[in-house]
This record gives C-alpha cells, structure tokens and sequence, in this order.
C-alpha cells in the first residue's frame, strides 16, 4: 500500500506534459556507388521509394528501397543503358518509368526483369502516373518543337497498351519539361512548359478539368527568360482551383481560377535576384501547403507557404541537401515526405526526408543474435539522450516514449527496418522533468525501459 501511495503522489506531482513534435528535413543516405544524380522519385509509403536516376556508362540507374532509403538496391536487370525520367510504383513489386528516349519500362517483380511496354521516336519522358491499378496517364514531349502534338498517353490495362490523346494540346516552340505537372485527381491535371526560344518572356502551363482525353487549354504565364528560353519546371497545385507554378528564371506565381489567369507570388525571404525554382510540391489535405525547391546561385533552398505566396516560411535543409540540387519531392501527407538530390557536386545523389526529427544511426556491425533494447545513456539527462537496441532480423519497428501518467508523448520510430543495430537520439527539450518511459515493439518482442529528465 505504501508503495502504491508514493507512486501516486509522484503522479500528482508530475504536472500533465503538452507536446508539440519537431519536424524538418534530414539526410537519410546517398545512393550506392556511384552514387548517380537523381531525376524522379515515387514514394509509395515510408518504406518503399523508387528512384530513377543518370546511367552511368553503360548501365541505368533503377533504385529501390524497402526502408525509408536506409539502404537502397539496383534493380535494372535487362535494361538498356537508359536515363530514367518519371517514375511511379504501386508497391515494392510494380513499377513503370519513362526514358529520355521516351520508352516506358514496367516490372512486376520488383526490378527482377523489366518489359517495354512503348517507345516514341524523338520524344522525352517528363511523368508517370496510375490512379488504379489499371489507369494511367503519361507526359512526354512532342517529337518536334512545333506542329506535334505532346505525347499524352493513357492506359486502362496497366501500360499493355498506351493510346495517344486524340485531343492533345499541339506545340509552338516549347517541350515538355521532366515532373513539371500535378494533377488532384484524374480529372484536372495541369502541365509545365519549357518556351526554348532565347530570352523568351513566357512560357505556357496547359490545362484540363475533363481528364486527359477531355479538352486542354492553355496559359502564357509570364516570365524571365534566359539564353536557352524559359522553362515553367515547378507546378504545384492545392484543390482544383489553386496552384503555383514556379520558372527557371524565378518567377513565382499563383492562381484562384485553375491555371486561367496568373498572377505574382511575395519572392521567398534570403533570396537574391538570381535564383531558380526547381520542383513544386502542394498537399491536397486542405491545409493550403505548397512547398516549392530553389536553386539559390548553386545553393539549394526549401520554401513552404499556406496562404499561396503571399508569405513563405525558409525550411532549413541538412548540408548534404543544401549544397546539391533538389530535383524532385513527394509528400504522403502533411509530416511525410521525401526528394531526392539530383545535382553534379558531391555527394550526388541521394535522399533526405522531412518528418519528426529523431537522429536515427542506421545499423553497423555484426547482424545480433537477439531482440534487445539498452537502457538509455546518458540517464538521468538534459535534454538528449541515446537510445540503443538491436534487431537479429527486419521488423516493423516501433519505438515510443511515454510520460508517467502512461500518456504517449511521442514516436521515435514506425517504420520497417532491417537487422542491425541502432541508437536513436531523443531530444526532450519540451519535455518537463519527471520520470519517463520507453518502448520498443516488434511483431515478436516488446520491452519498456524507464528514463530521468531532470532540468
């Protein structure tokens, strides 16, 4: 009973914590060697992300990772020596990518064997798309600068055969542009331009709100254009009404009506009068978030805005990611997201992701022959601490922290993971003193650890 008393009191004492969780962008890993830039990515969740990269001399660069891009494999058996342009995968067995000679490649064994479901002569993959299993929709260049149509291209058997769009806007002096497009559902995509005509003053963003096989219009967005024209190479789009598109030259613009009319963007904090805007991400969740990349003179910059430009908030990136290139990101939701590093300087290519930030130390050393989790080090501690454990085979790792009161606080890990053994660092700096738990779960082990915050 005396016991039961004095945990009770230490209860009431320990006041109820509030906790706001801290999210940025963290380098999670290069490519294997040699480590080729980067040119498009899918992830399908936080585990499973594919990346098409740069050949590298006579071989194309296919990745995949089944956990979080903690490590990654090349899966290009039997395929020609191709630079991957769009990729899209429904899991870790079926994907499809385009090349920069406009070939579409699908496997459904994970990369074990491929099949060219199409080439076009003369044109250029710029995204790939499913929204079923079986539909699917892909955006290629025209095979010549004027007077062809964009190769827009559906599917409704799973890429067995790719139709041209009968409807599909025709160019006048401009390409496509590679993952210059987004779409809210199948309905209303929107497209980049790139105006290839020397210090061009526009460039156009096509539109549809009837699918692909319905009508395209199309907007001459103006912008600065330099000696090889002017590329609108970001597009970003919230709901079926509002969007920004970003250029080559810098330009930043918004719409409210769904791509009929532009107009400027506020110019992101810290930014000088040269920069360059490389892809666009916008969350169709309602929270009005559009996250667009910049290439800052050779420095790269991560800008997010909820009220479409009107105010940006800088969200710093890790060094590897600063001193390279964002060539493409994709978000499952509001705290998940990845994009890959597609530049020439060092390290090349690679990917970082923006969640929860947990400092997580990928496994290293002999496999272990045990499930086990460490007491944490230092303890009692303020306000980090390390959390070591093993795992003697991959699981679906979880990794929690709770206050005294039994009440979660935060999730350090959840996620699959493969054997090895990992610190993870928690910081608790918004934490109050008291006394703390910690849990470790996998599909057949489970142990809690108990841990001092003193301040």
């Amino acid at each position: 009973m005396k016991k039961l008393l004095s945990l009770l009191m230490l209860t009431f004492l320990l006041s109820d914590v509030g906790f706001t969780q801290t999210y940025s962008w963290q380098f999670v890993s290069s490519f294997p060697t040699p480590t080729p830039p980067a040119n498009s990515m899918c992830a399908v969740d936080n585990n499973v992300i594919w990346v098409a990269c740069a050949n590298t001399g006579t071989a194309a660069r296919i990745y995949r990772s089944v956990n979080g891009g903690v490590n990654w494999s090349l899966r290009t058996t039997g395929l020609p020596s191709v630079n991957g342009y769009g990729i899209f995968a429904l899991d870790s067995l079926n994907c499809w990518f385009g090349t920069d000679g406009a070939a579409i490649y699908h496997t459904t064994n994970g990369g074990a064997s491929w099949t060219n479901q199409l080439t076009v002569t003369g044109s250029f993959s710029d995204g790939i798309a499913f929204f079923t299993p079986t539909y699917g929709i892909w955006y290629a260049d025209p095979t010549s600068s004027s007077g062809q149509p964009y190769q827009l291209r559906v599917t409704t058997n799973a890429g067995a055969n790719w139709n041209l769009v009968p409807g599909a806007p025709v160019s006048t002096s401009d390409w496509g542009v590679i993952n210059a497009w987004d779409y809210t559902d199948s309905n209303h995509v929107w497209l980049g331009s790139a105006n290839t005509t020397a210090n061009a003053t526009y460039a156009k963003v096509f539109r549809t709100s009837t699918g692909y096989y319905g009508t395209w219009s199309n907007t001459q967005v103006p912008g600065l254009g330099g000696s090889t024209g002017c590329y609108y190479q970001a597009v970003a789009f919230i709901n079926n009404t509002s969007g920004i598109v970003g250029s080559s030259g810098g330009n930043l613009k918004k719409t409210t009506d769904g791509g009929v009319t532009f107009s400027d963007c506020a110019v992101p904090p810290g930014l000088g009068s040269s920069f360059t805007v490389m892809n666009a991400n916008g969350l169709k969740d309602g929270s009005n978030t559009i996250r667009v990349a910049i290439d800052s003179v050779g420095t790269a910059k991560m800008y997010k805005t909820t009220n479409l430009g009107t105010s940006w908030i800088n969200e710093p990136l890790p060094t590897e990611a600063s001193a390279n290139t964002i060539a493409h990101m994709r978000f499952l939701d509001a705290t998940h997201g990845f994009a890959v590093l597609g530049s020439t300087n060092t390290p090349l290519g690679g990917l970082i992701k923006y969640g929860i930030v947990t400092g997580i130390t990928p496994s290293t050393g002999n496999v272990p022959a045990e499930f086990s989790l460490k007491q944490n080090y230092p303890n009692p501690f303020n306000p980090t601490t390390t959390i070591e454990f093993n795992l003697p085979k991959a699981s679906n790792v979880s990794l929690k922290i709770y206050n005294s009161l039994g009440k979660e606080v935060e999730t350090l890990l959840n996620e699959n993971m493969i054997a090895g053994n990992y610190k993870v660092s928690f910081d608790a700096s918004k934490l109050s003193s008291g006394i703390y738990f910690y849990t470790l779960s996998t599909g057949s082990f489970r142990e809690t650890k108990t841990m001092s915050l003193v301040k």
